[in-house]
């Protein structure tokens, strides 16, 4: 049977999608209004961390190919496809591969550093993190400095590779990019590494409940 004929496996629900689609707009904003209008940076910081934390609570209880245990493999996994990887015939995965797996955690963790740093910084002038007021000034011009630093040689390096990965895939024959959009993926004739059963809709519950504790969490942070 030909992969014409297989239908398209969903992948990506929705709101991975737009976690996913939101960052570069969100670390965009950030950016532009860092120093100008230190009221809408706040507020997207807030939308930011909620995202974060919302997909970290949602790759443990969301749908099955957002899971962690779904793309985040043993050392000797990746070391196996980094070696089949070379070969004309790599892997298929309809999730992250081990790689990209691997990716996911570093760029969570990324944004972590950075909304973490925000916490406690301050411009010295009206504005200050919502823990600024529990650490010590020393301690919070460093958090400052880590936090302006960190965007640019943390952030945008963890980006550009991320886009370069995503280029290297496409040239090697696997688009990245339409899953993203769509949510689905072509259904390989051969079957993926990691395919799962299809899942029967969407868990709006536990989404409501993610989002919810996502936005209330940082919300009474932000309140401090």
């Amino acid at each position: 049977m030909s992969t014409a004929h297989l239908p398209p496996v969903p992948v990506w629900d929705w709101s991975i999608r737009l976690f996913h689609w939101s960052l570069p707009v969100l670390l965009a904003l950030l950016w532009y209004y860092a120093g100008e209008d230190m009221d809408r940076h706040m507020l997207f910081a807030q939308l930011l961390m909620s995202l974060v934390l919302y997909r970290v609570i949602w790759g443990f209880i969301g749908t099955p190919y957002a899971r962690f245990g779904h793309f985040v493999y043993h050392p000797r996994h990746i070391v196996a496809y980094l070696r089949a990887s070379l070969s004309p015939q790599k892997p298929v995965y309809l999730s992250h591969n081990p790689m990209g797996g691997i990716m996911v955690l570093v760029l969570l963790g990324g944004l972590l550093i950075q909304a973490g740093t925000g916490l406690f910084a301050t411009d010295d002038i009206f504005y200050t993190g919502p823990l600024y007021d529990y650490v010590t000034g020393d301690t919070a011009g460093q958090m400052t400095r880590w936090h302006k630093q960190w965007f640019y040689w943390g952030m945008l390096v963890l980006v550009g590779l991320h886009v370069c990965a995503v280029l290297l895939y496409r040239l090697r024959g696997e688009n990245l990019v339409r899953p993203m959009i769509t949510g689905n993926k072509p259904a390989p004739a051969a079957g993926a590494a990691d395919q799962l059963p299809r899942q029967q809709g969407f868990p709006w519950l536990r989404f409501m409940i993610t989002a919810a504790i996502a936005w209330g969490a940082v919300e009474a942070l932000f309140r401090l």
